[in-house]
C-alpha cells in the first residue's frame, strides 16, 4: 500500500486566544493521523468539536479519521456538511483534497476549489489549485478557462501561458481538421497577442509559439522566430543548430543545411543527427543538378555548399583530418563514409565506384574500433551492402587485423574483443547458417577454448560488471539453440540451461542470460525455475509493460498460479501508481512552465493505460481469482468487489497499443532469422484475439453474478407481463429507466462472445515456428480454441439464462437435457483428447512438456468454470423452494421446480464424473515428470561426431578440430571446475554446482501439484453444490 500522504501543518498561533487553543489542539489531530492512529485522532477531533463546533478543518480531519477506520458512509455525510459551508481556508481544502484523493473522487476536489473561487475570485491560491484540479482530470477546455480566470485576476505570463498550453492540448484530443482549422489558430493567436505587446518573457514562452506554429506545418514561420529576435531568448546551445537544421532540410534549403551543419560539424565532429542531415541535403542537392564548383581552400570547404560526389568525399576527408588534428578519435566521421556509401547505392548508382571499397571503409572502421562492444552494432546496419563475393574479403580483412593463426588465443583484452566483434560480425554475414549440427557443436567446443582463457582478462570485477569474454558464452547457447532448433533433441536445450547457470555464476548481473534462461526454462514447460531466474532481472516500472510478456503468460500456462497473481499484483501496481505519478508530473510541468514535456507525458500515459499487457493481466488477474473460489458465496465476493460492469467494461480495440519490447534479446543471426514485422503482427493479433476471448468471459461471469443478487430472476418488463399486463412496459425509477436486468446483459454478452468467437475462427490464425532468438512463445490463444473452451462457455452461460427462464415459467428440466448434455459431451470429449492425445504422448519428451501442462490448465478451468456454474444455478432454485414453503405466502409462479433440481443433480453427478476422470489422469503423470530419465549425465557433445570428422573452417575462428568419445568434455565438469577456480580465486571456500534435472523436476512436480490442489477444490465445490 502506498504511504499516506502527510498532512499540512497548520500555522503555530493566531491572534485570538480561542482560535490559539484550537490549533494546538489541531495539531494534535494531524500527529495521530499522520502516525496511522486514526482512532485517537476521531477521538481528538469530537473533543474539540464540543468546544469549537464550527471548526471546519476539524470537521474534515474527523471525516478524514472515519474514512480510515473503515466508516465511508458517515465520512462522506460529514464532508458533505462541510462543502455547503464552502470554505477557503487552505487548511480545510487540503485536508478535503486528501480525503477526496483517498475516495477515488477528483471531481469533488474541482467541485470543491470552484465554490471557494466563486467566494473569493481574487484568491491566486485557490485559482491555482483549481487549474491543478482540471490538469488532473483531464478537462482541458476548463484548465483554459480557469487559466484566463487566473490572469485576469493576477496578470502573470505563466497563467497566461497555461490557458495557451490547455487549447493545445485541446487540439491534441480533438479531430485533426478542427486542430488545424480552429484549436490550433486560436492559440496562435492569443501567443502573437502577447508578441505583438511585446510581453514574452522566458525561453519556454517562445518554445511554446514554436511547437505550436511546428504542428500547424508552418515551418517557414517556425524558422523565422528562431532566426529573429524571438530566438535571442531560446538560450540553450543545443536547441538552436538543431532547430535550424530541422527546419533547413523539412524546408528543402538544402544550401543553407548543408551550410548551418558543416559549421556545428566544426566544433562537434561525433553528431551524428548533424552528419545525416549533411549527407542527406548534399545529396539533394546534387540530384538538382546545380554546379557550385569552388577552390579547395580548408576554409571555403567549412562554408561550401556541397553539391556533388567529388565535394562529399572531399568534405568527408577534411572531418578525418580534422579528427587528427584535435587528437582524439571519434566514430561519427568513420560512419559517415558507410552512410554515404548507402545513400549512393540506394540510389542505383555504383557505390564502390564512386565512393570507395565498402570492404575497405569497414576495415577502416574496424582498424580503430575493433575492440569495443560498440562495433558490432554499429557495423550491423551496413552489412547488407556487402555482395556475397566480398563477405569473405571482408571477413579476411579484419581478421588480418585481429592478428591470430588458427587456433592461436588472443594474449591481450584488446585483441579477444577484436576476435569477438570478428566472430560477431562473420554469424551475422550467415557463416554459422551452412554448418552442420556436428560443426555446430565442434565450434561450440572452440568457443568454450576461448572462454576459458579469456578469464585471465577480468581481474577481480565488480559483481555488477560483464565480463569481457561474456560473449563467447552467450553465442554457444545460441549455437545450441540453433542445434535445437534443427533435431528437436531435448539434450541441446539441457546443455543450453547447464551453460548459461553455469554462466551467472561468474557473471551475475549479464542480463542477456538471465532473458535466455528464462525462455528456455518456458520453453521446457518449468514455470518456478523460470521465475526464479526471472526475479534476479529486478524488472521494475516500464519494463513490467515492456518486457512482461517474455514471462507472465508462460507461468500461467504452467499451472502455477500462486507466481503469475503474484507477478500480476506487482505488475497491476505499476500501471496504477504510474497513472497518479503521471498526474503529478503533469502538475510539475505546468509551474515550471516545461511545456514541451505535457504532450509527452500525457501520450506517455494514454500508451500505459491503453497497454494490451495491462489489459491482459488485469482480466487474467480477475478470472485466477474468480475461477478458484471455494464457495459460491467467495464468488459473489470477489466479483462484487471488483465491480464488474457487464454492459459497460468494453474496450476500445483500435487504440490498444503493443508496448512489448521485441529488441530485448540480443541477436547476431542473419536478418532473415531477426524478429520480422510479420512476425510481431501475427503474435499481436493472437494476443489480442485472446485477449477478447477472456474479456468476454469475465463480462459474462460478472452479470452472473449481478443475476444471483438480482430482486428478480427475469427481466422487470418481463415480469409485468405474464403477472399484471395493466402496468406499462416501461419500468422506470425516479422517472429514469433503470439499468439493464443481469439477465438481459448477460444474453447480450453470450451473442458477443459466440460473435468474436466465430470472427476468431474465421481469421485462420496459425502459429509459425520461428527461428529467431527473440520469437515470443507460442500464444495461449491455440491451446484455448483446441480444446473448445469458448464452446463449452457458450453451453454453460446459456444454461444459466435458460434455466432461469424455464425455473419462471414452469420448467421440467428441459434445459439440461438440451443445453446440458452439450455441455457434458464438450466437456468430456476436451477431457479424454487431453488424456489421450497430450497427457500419455506429450510426457515422453521434454520439448512438449509446456503443451502438456499448457493443456491440463485449460481442462481444469474448463472444469473450474462448469462447477462455478452449478453453483450459480443452484443459487437461483435455492430461494424459490425456500419462498414456496413459507406460510401465508402465495405460491410464486416457477417456485416448485422438483424436475429441474433433479435435473441439476444429475447434471452436477456428470460434471463430478468428468472431475474425477480428470483427477485420476493428473494423478497418473506424477512418475512420468522426473528429468533424470531423460538426461542424467548431460554432456556438452554427443559421440556423433568422430575422429574421423573431415577438418571444417569457420571465419574467425580457423579449422574446427575434430572430436570423438575419447576426448570428449562434459560441460558440466568444465563449467564446474572454472567456476570453481574462479571463485577461489577470490579467495571463497565454497564450491558451486548446478543441477538443472532438480530445477526441472521440482518445477514440474510444484505445476502439477498446484494444478491437482485447484481441481480437488473444485471436486469438493460441486460435492457441497447439490440441491
Amino acid at each position: 500500500m502506498a504511504p499516506k500522504p502527510k498532512l499540512p501543518k497548520p500555522p503555530s498561533a493566531k491572534s485570538h486566544v480561542d482560535n490559539s487553543v484550537g490549533e494546538r489542539r489541531l495539531r494534535q489531530i494531524y500527529d495521530w493521523l499522520d502516525s496511522g492512529n486514526s482512532k485517537n485522532a476521531l477521538q481528538e477531533a469530537g473533543k474539540v468539536l464540543k468546544k469549537q463546533p464550527n471548526f471546519l478543518c476539524v470537521k474534515v480531519l474527523k471525516a478524514l479519521a472515519l474514512l480510515r477506520l473503515g466508516k465511508e458512509d458517515e465520512c462522506h455525510e460529514l464532508l458533505e456538511e462541510v462543502s455547503r459551508e464552502v470554505p477557503i481556508d487552505d487548511q480545510t481544502l487540503q485536508a478535503m483534497q486528501i480525503c477526496y484523493r483517498e475516495t477515488q473522487q477528483p471531481h469533488k476536489i474541482c467541485e470543491m476549489y470552484d465554490a471557494a473561487a466563486k467566494k473569493d475570485p481574487t484568491n491566486e491560491e485557490i485559482l491555482t489549485n483549481l487549474f491543478m484540479a482540471h490538469v488532473r482530470l483531464g478537462d482541458y477546455k476548463q484548465q483554459q478557462q480557469t487559466a484566463l480566470r487566473l490572469y485576469k485576476a493576477k496578470p502573470k505570463n505563466p497563467y497566461y501561458f497555461w490557458a495557451v498550453m490547455s487549447v493545445v492540448m485541446q487540439a491534441y484530443h480533438s479531430d485533426e481538421k478542427i486542430a488545424r482549422m480552429v484549436t490550433l489558430p486560436l492559440a496562435e493567436r492569443m501567443v502573437q497577442k502577447f508578441i505583438d505587446e511585446g510581453k514574452i518573457e522566458a525561453e519556454q514562452e517562445v518554445q511554446l509559439y514554436i511547437m505550436i506554429l511546428e504542428k500547424q506545418g508552418k515551418i517557414q514561420e517556425a524558422l523565422n522566430v528562431v532566426e529573429g529576435p524571438l530566438g535571442d531568448k531560446l538560450i540553450s546551445y543545443v536547441t538552436v543548430p538543431q532547430l535550424k537544421a530541422k527546419y533547413y532540410l523539412t524546408l528543402k534549403r538544402w544550401k543553407d543545411s548543408i551550410i548551418i551543419s558543416k559549421c556545428f560539424l566544426r566544433e562537434n565532429l561525433d553528431h551524428w543527427l548533424l552528419i545525416k542531415n549533411y549527407l542527406t541535403s548534399a545529396m539533394s542537392l546534387m540530384e538538382e543538378g546545380e554546379d557550385l564548383s569552388s577552390t579547395d581552400v580548408e576554409y571555403v570547404l567549412w562554408s561550401r555548399p556541397d553539391a556533388s560526389i567529388p565535394q562529399i568525399k572531399e568534405f568527408l576527408k577534411l572531418l578525418m583530418n580534422e579528427m587528427k588534428k584535435k587528437g582524439k578519435n571519434v566514430r561519427g566521421p568513420y560512419l559517415a563514409w558507410l552512410e554515404f556509401y548507402k545513400m549512393v547505392h540506394e540510389r542505383g548508382q555504383d557505390a564502390d565506384q564512386l565512393v570507395g571499397d565498402i570492404v575497405e571503409l569497414f576495415v577502416q572502421y574496424f582498424r580503430c574500433f575493433g575492440d569495443r562492444s560498440c562495433c558490432p552494432l554499429d557495423l550491423k546496419q551496413y552489412l547488407p551492402l556487402v555482395s556475397v563475393q566480398c563477405r569473405g574479403d571482408l571477413i579476411k580483412g579484419v581478421w588480418q587485423i585481429v592478428g591470430l593463426e588458427d587456433g592461436e588465443l588472443p594474449d591481450t583484452a584488446y585483441r579477444m574483443q577484436q576476435h569477438i566483434s570478428t566472430i560477431l560480425l562473420s554469424r551475422h554475414l550467415g557463416y554459422h547458417e551452412n554448418l552442420s549440427s556436428t560443426e555446430k557443436l565442434q565450434l561450440t567446443t572452440c568457443f568454450l577454448r576461448y572462454f576459458q582463457h579469456g578469464m585471465r582478462f577480468n581481474v577481480d570485477p565488480l559483481p555488477t560488471d560483464f565480463l569481457s569474454n561474456d560473449p563467447y558464452l552467450l553465442l554457444m547457447a545460441h549455437l545450441l539453440l540453433d542445434i535445437w532448433i534443427e533435431t528437436q533433441e531435448s539434450s541441446r536445450l539441457l546443455d543450453v540451461l547447464l551453460l548459461l547457470e553455469h554462466a551467472l555464476l561468474m557473471s551475475p548481473s549479464n542480463f542477456h542470460f538471465k532473458l535466455l534462461l528464462v525462455k528456455c526454462y518456458n520453453i521446457l514447460g518449468a514455470g518456478v525455475a523460470a521465475h526464479n531466474v526471472y526475479e534476479t532481472l529486478d524488472v521494475k516500472h516500464m519494463q513490467l509493460d515492456s518486457l512482461g510478456y517474455v514471462h507472465c503468460g508462460a507461468v500461467q500456462a504452467t499451472g502455477q498460479y500462486s507466481i503469475a497473481s503474484n507477478l500480476y499484483d506487482v505488475t497491476l501496481r505499476f500501471f496504477t501508481v504510474n497513472y497518479k505519478d503521471s498526474v503529478d508530473y503533469l502538475s510539475f510541468t505546468y509551474k515550471f512552465g516545461s511545456f514541451m514535456k505535457i504532450e509527452e507525458f500525457v501520450e506517455f500515459r494514454e500508451r500505459l493505460s491503453s497497454s494490451m499487457h495491462y489489459a491482459l493481466v488485469t482480466v487474467e488477474r480477475m478470472l485466477i481469482d474468480i475461477l478458484h473460489s471455494t464457495t459460491h458465496t467467495q464468488m459473489l465476493k470477489v466479483v462484487s468487489q471488483m465491480e464488474i460492469q457487464s454492459e459497460k467494461d468494453r474496450m476500445d480495440w483500435k487504440r490498444m497499443t503493443d508496448n512489448r519490447d521485441m529488441n530485448a534479446y540480443v541477436s547476431w543471426d542473419p536478418p532473415e532469422r531477426q524478429v520480422s514485422s510479420d512476425l510481431i503482427k501475427e503474435t499481436r493479433d493472437a494476443d489480442t484475439s485472446f485477449l477478447r476471448l477472456r474479456m468476454l468471459l469475465l463480462r459474462a461471469l460478472g452479470a452472473v453474478a449481478e443475476l444471483c443478487s438480482s430482486d428478480s430472476p427475469v427481466p422487470p418488463k418481463e415480469v409485468n407481463e405474464s403477472v399484471d399486463h395493466s402496468h406499462g412496459n416501461e419500468t422506470t425509477v425516479n422517472g429514469k429507466t433503470p439499468s439493464q436486468h443481469p439477465l438481459s446483459s448477460l444474453e447480450k454478452v453470450i451473442s458477443e462472445l459466440k460473435n468474436t468467437h466465430k470472427s476468431v475462427k474465421e481469421e485462420g490464425l496459425k502459429y509459425n515456428p520461428s527461428k529467431a532468438i527473440g520469437a515470443p512463445l507460442r500464444s495461449r490463444l491455440f491451446d484455448y480454441l483446441e480444446t473448445n473452451s469458448v464452446e463449452l462457455q457458450l453451453e454453460l452461460l446459456s444454461l444459466i439464462a435458460a434455466v432461469v427462464r424455464e425455473s419462471f415459467n414452469d420448467g421440467k428440466g428441459n434445459a439440461f437435457t438440451d443445453i446440458g448434455s452439450k455441455a457434458i459431451t464438450i466437456l468430456r470429449g476436451s477431457v479424454h483428447r487431453a488424456i489421450k492425445s497430450v497427457f500419455e504422448t506429450k510426457c515422453a519428451s521434454l520439448n512438449t512438456r509446456r503443451e502438456l501442462f499448457e493443456r491440463a490448465v485449460n481442462v481444469v478451468e474448463m472444469v473450474c468454470l462448469a462447477a462455478l456454474v452449478c453453483g450459480v444455478i443452484n443459487n437461483i432454485l435455492e430461494p424459490s423452494k425456500q419462498v414456496a414453503s413459507k406460510k401465508g405466502k402465495k405460491k410464486q409462479k416457477g417456485a416448485d421446480c422438483p424436475e429441474t433440481v433433479e435435473a441439476l443433480n444429475k447434471f452436477m453427478s456428470e460434471m463430478q464424473s468428468i472431475a474425477t476422470e480428470l483427477h485420476l489422469a493428473l494423478g497418473n503423470l506424477r512418475p512420468n515428470i522426473s528429468v533424470d530419465a531423460f538426461h542424467s549425465q548431460m554432456s556438452l557433445i554427443a559421440t556423433e561426431a568422430g575422429k574421423d570428422t573431415p577438418p571444417c573452417r569457420v571465419p574467425a575462428v580457423g579449422a574446427l578440430p575434430a572430436i570423438g568419445p575419447d576426448d570428449i568434455t562434459a560441460l558440466s565438469t568444465d563449467m564446474a571446475q572454472l567456476v570453481l577456480s574462479y571463485e577461489n580465486r577470490k579467495n571463497k571456500d565454497k564450491g558451486f554446482s548446478v543441477n538443472v534435472s532438480a530445477k526441472l523436476s521440482e518445477s514440474y512436480e510444484d505445476s502439477l501439484q498446484e494444478i491437482i490442489t485447484v481441481l480437488q477444490q473444485k471436486m469438493t465445490y460441486l460435492d457441497s453444490s447439490k440441491l
